[in-house]
């Protein structure tokens, strides 16, 4: 199999100069449990403008790294499992309190699963610049850092709080809705934005060159062209592709071979939901 970390070519991106700006500061640092993904991150990160870039796979080796070199950015997973010493709230609160470390002043990329709006609002709270859904296409990140560079939060410092400043002005020429946001704005109805979610995880296993991942990719565009209604039950489906690509990163991670039968129940799952629509 391909090693991961060498699977994605610079010349995958456009306008990635704009993000070097803010990525050749200083080596940016990635903050993940999962080997297959701390490489896969990297990657991104160097193709992005990176010239090197700091690993942790633990809190604790992170302020050690973050201590000897301040980082330019922290791109950071958080995990629904994670263990309770590694709580990347906690984490950020720690960067954000640490009045005499520079690296108090890092902007903070969290990468998760999709959360609930009081778990994203205590993530702001604490600190956090960015917030990106698990599994992130290469061009999302890549506009976030360039959104980053050009859009620059003023860093807020109170009794209260000091990160990020959690006002957003408002762009009145151009309107840049996250897909949730759109969806309840009537922007985009909830069906075209899970399409354009389809397309961007399909994009995004097929530059990992894994043909597992590329397999469930497919078969998230299927079913999503498949349906005409976007209710739970197909919110239900679209989970289970996710949650496959998680389970065969973490087999990798693992040294787990058999990573096919993963993939084969998922579209035979698929395929029975499909006949039933």
């Amino acid at each position: 199999m391909v090693n991961p970390a060498r699977a994605l070519s610079p010349a995958t991106y456009t306008g990635t100069q704009l993000a070097s700006q803010l990525l050749c500061k200083a080596p940016p640092l990635v903050l993940e449990s999962n080997g297959y993904m701390r490489n896969v991150l990297a990657t991104l990160l160097r193709d992005a403008g990176a010239r090197s870039v700091l690993t942790a796979s633990n809190v604790a080796a992170a302020l050690d790294t973050m201590h000897q070199e301040t980082p330019s950015l922290v791109l950071a997973d958080w995990s629904f499992d994670m263990d309770p010493h590694e709580d990347r709230i906690k984490f950020i609160r720690r960067m954000r309190s640490a009045c005499r470390a520079d690296y108090r002043l890092t902007p903070v990329i969290l990468l998760s699963p999709g959360r609930g709006r009081s778990e994203i609002a205590q993530a702001r709270d604490a600190g956090v610049t960015e917030f990106l859904i698990k599994p992130v296409a290469p061009t999302t990140l890549v506009e976030r850092l360039r959104s980053m560079e050009t859009n620059t939060r003023a860093f807020v410092e109170s009794a209260r709080f000091s990160g990020p400043d959690r006002r957003r002005r408002t762009n009145n020429n151009q309107a840049n809705f996250k897909r949730s946001r759109d969806v309840e704005a009537g922007h985009s109805s909830a069906l075209q934005a899970a399409r354009a979610a389809s397309v961007a995880v399909a994009r995004d296993t097929l530059l990992s060159r894994d043909p597992l991942a590329i397999r469930i990719g497919k078969s998230l565009q299927r079913f999503i062209a498949h349906i005409t209604d976007y209710s739970a039950t197909e919110e239900e489906v679209v989970d289970m592709h996710r949650a496959a690509l998680a389970q065969l990163a973490q087999m990798v991670d693992d040294g787990d071979e058999l990573r096919g039968p993963v993939v084969d129940g998922l579209e035979r799952v698929v395929a029975k939901r499909m006949g039933n629509i």
